[in-house]
């Protein structure tokens, strides 16, 4: 049981944790939102460093989406050791001009995604007694960031909910941690 669960790995800070845990014999399990060939590189790639690797593809904001394919997936290989949760998007705008979309896009992906991905997995990782999970937040989720505010709130959401989750999880051997790059 050494998978890793990668959401929003297709480029960036995704990829760069695939490769990395790849290189340190974890299998994979990758995530995009839509379009999974566009993981095909990274893919074989990983296969090439002697891991297995396989693809799945949701919308991290929708959670009935999220929940049919995550339960499919660990029922057909076993529950996931560890998931990074790092799929987000942004959508920058002054306070005052931000749209209602803008919020609630940002709000229901970045934050809303915590919820949808980890609810249908949480059992089944306390049900195995061990797992890590990672939560990939934001210096803005801390300070604060000028045409941020959506951003900025989903992310410290993000922190909050990391601080909570571990706490009742600990007593199961279940690891919850955040990451704030900027």
């Amino acid at each position: 049981m050494n998978n890793v669960l990668i959401t929003g790995a297709s480029r960036g800070i995704g990829k760069a944790i695939a490769i990395y845990l790849a290189e340190n014999g974890y299998d994979l399990v990758l995530h995009c939102s839509k379009n999974p060939e566009r993981l095909d590189e990274l893919k074989s790639e990983i296969l090439s460093k002697g891991v297995k690797a396989r693809t799945l593809a949701f919308d991290i904001s929708n959670r009935e989406e999220a929940e049919t394919v995550l339960l499919s997936d660990i029922e057909a290989n076993g529950i996931y050791y560890g998931v990074v949760l790092n799929a987000g998007i942004a959508a920058d705008n002054p306070f005052p001009a931000m749209e209602d979309d803008e919020w609630d896009r940002v709000l229901n992906t970045n934050l809303g995604g915590f919820y949808n991905v980890l609810k249908p997995l949480i059992m089944p990782l306390i049900q195995a007694k061990k797992g890590r999970i990672v939560v990939m937040s934001s210096i803005s989720g801390q300070c604060g960031n000028r045409g941020q505010v959506n951003y900025s709130a989903s992310k410290a959401g993000l922190i909050g909910a990391a601080k909570a989750l571990s706490q009742e999880v600990a007593k199961r051997h279940i690891t919850v941690n955040c990451v704030a790059p900027g």
